[in-house]
């Protein structure tokens, strides 16, 4: 097991290849700036900004994967608000569970019957605090 988010498990077996690529991160923090009359703005910290995380993944049925059925569960994911921890190598990733916000899916190999056969996503996650 490479990693996961809830029930989705990043796995790659000799049966089943479910991975992601392009994994990106922006940590931030939270500042104002004050005016002060005659001088330069003074800036203070207001704390941590939310963490946003983006990957890509590949779900293709010759690696094991079913691409309708975990297009249909990512969609789920998102029109019913769950929320879990993303953990990667065994680490979470942060300290709070992530929300996924977006999804970006293009169907990459359809048959003539209509099965896809595979198909490509673009996930957002945002902090949930």
């Amino acid at each position: 097991m490479v990693g996961k988010y809830g029930d989705i498990v990043f796995e790659t077996s000799d049966r089943r290849v479910l991975a992601f690529n392009s994994f990106s991160q922006s940590v931030s923090g939270r500042w104002s700036s004050h005016t002060v009359i005659g001088k330069k703005e003074r800036a203070e910290f207001n704390g941590p900004g939310k963490r946003k995380v983006t990957f890509k993944m590949t779900f293709c049925a010759t690696l094991g994967i079913r691409p309708r059925e975990m297009l249909e569960k990512l969609e789920d994911i998102i029109e019913n608000g769950k929320i879990d921890y993303l953990v990667i190598g065994g680490k979470a990733i942060g300290e709070n569970r992530f929300a996924m916000t977006s999804i970006s899916e293009t169907w990459d190999t359809v048959y003539s019957r209509g099965e896809l056969e595979k198909a490509s996503v673009a996930v957002t996650l945002e902090e949930y605090v």
